[in-house]
């Protein structure tokens, strides 16, 4: 009777390392995930903007800009909020000029008074903060012509 216990406990602690081995293997080539905090993008972002622009854009008005732009990449399947389960498989593309767009076009909605520069260097600076907290990672070149990997190459 007690060889049997010995054999089982010995099975299941076998099983258990296989299985956390795995997973940690798995595991061991994947980024951790970038955290996008609100309140220190916002810092990060007011500290990199020129003077002329801190004058004109309160930390709100920044703040705004901020969710505006999580809000647009969120919506190209780019970003995930916090509790959404769906895995963010990349690498993951969204156009600057869309997302210019974007925001321009909710501080229009909000009636908010922001000149296009300002919004372009708040965007720039929170591209700059999501490369620090590495949720952009290094541009991918495009595949040249002929190139095996270029799945619109003709046959």
């Amino acid at each position: 009777m007690i060889v049997f216990i010995v054999i089982t406990a010995v099975l299941v602690v076998a099983i258990a390392l296989v299985a956390v081995g795995r997973v940690t293997w798995r595991l061991q080539d994947q980024a951790p995930p970038a955290v996008y905090a609100v309140d220190e993008a916002v810092e990060f972002v007011a500290d990199r903007l020129p003077d002329e622009v801190t004058a004109q854009l309160s930390f709100d008005d920044v703040r705004e800009i901020l969710q505006w732009h999580i809000e647009y990449l969120a919506d190209r399947g780019v970003a995930v909020g916090k509790g959404d389960d769906r895995l963010v498989a990349g690498p993951l593309v969204a156009a600057e000029d869309d997302a210019l767009a974007y925001v321009l076009g909710r501080a229009a909605e909000a009636d908010m008074e922001v000149d296009d520069v300002w919004v372009v260097q708040v965007l720039d600076a929170n591209e700059a903060y999501l490369q620090a907290i590495g949720a952009i990672g290094e541009a991918i070149a495009p595949a040249e012509p002929g190139d095996p990997s270029d799945d619109d190459a003709p046959a």
